[in-house]
């Protein structure tokens, strides 16, 4: 196996290939966010020169990630990632500390759990930051995604409503999205959809599966934010990268399944 100037392995860990980067570059080389450093510990680039162009710490400023996942992906492989210098830290670590977005390895579980910044050993969640924050390719920044709540008219007035949104919010803060509007039933789903397409918003945050509609309902929901350039999401409701529901839970019941249309 090749290594680079620094003498690390060429090929990294495939968990780590998968994420772009993952929490294993800050267990692995621990970073003191206070001081720069020097060189880029993969290509050996100093401060202010431009990363090697097979250097997997260097970011792409076109989406934020490591250029070797863009690579890997179909959509982004052979497109141009920009040039990137090394600054003396490593790329998306600061937004994650900024987020409080930290793991740490656990030694029983064999596995990254999440805890705060300030825990010993942790290092920045880089795959949380992947998935729940958004480039600013402008500011050539991680940021907080931005989150519109939505949930049909129910039974059960307004107290069941905020008990809903109360949901909603849970949720929001716990996968770090900043809230930035409310929305109800059928023209509060229009509502929220323009939100996406004005660029207010880029998630859809529903309280569960039933909130968001029944049956084509769902899709045709899915599929109007997706188009919009946003994303649905919400507690126990995980929808794939096609659009298709691929996860869903629900513990609350139905009382009327015709609902809001």
């Amino acid at each position: 196996m090749s290594a680079t100037p620094a003498g690390r392995p060429e090929a990294r860990t495939e968990m780590v290939r998968a994420s772009g980067a993952g929490p294993t570059d800050s267990v692995e080389t621990p970073v003191d966010e206070e001081l720069l450093r020097g060189t880029c510990p993969a290509c050996q680039a100093v401060i202010g020169d431009a990363h090697r162009d097979d250097c997997d710490v260097a970011e792409c400023l076109a989406t934020g990630r490591k250029r070797m996942w863009c690579r890997a992906q179909p959509g982004t492989a052979g497109h141009d990632c920009g040039r990137a210098d090394w600054t003396g830290r490593w790329p998306a670590h600061a937004e994650a500390r900024e987020f409080g977005w930290h793991v740490r390895w656990d030694v029983e579980a064999r596995r990254f759990v999440r805890c705060a910044p300030d825990v010993e050993g942790s290092g920045p969640d880089l795959s949380r930051l992947y998935e729940n924050a958004r480039w600013d390719q402008a500011a050539r920044r991680w940021v907080r995604r931005r989150a519109v709540l939505f949930s049909r008219a129910v039974r059960g007035g307004r107290a069941t409503i905020e008990e809903l949104t109360k949901q909603a919010r849970r949720y929001c803060a716990e996968q770090g999205y900043e809230v930035v509007g409310e929305h109800v039933g059928a023209r509060g789903w229009r509502e929220a959809v323009a939100d996406v397409d004005e660029g207010k918003a880029d998630v859809v945050v529903v309280p569960s599966l039933e909130r968001l509609g029944f049956g084509k309902q769902v899709f045709e929901r899915v599929d109007a934010v997706r188009a919009a350039g946003g994303r649905v999401a919400g507690p126990g409701l995980r929808v794939g990268a096609d659009g298709r529901v691929v996860a869903s839970t629900s513990t609350e019941h139905e009382e009327d399944p015709r609902g809001d249309r």
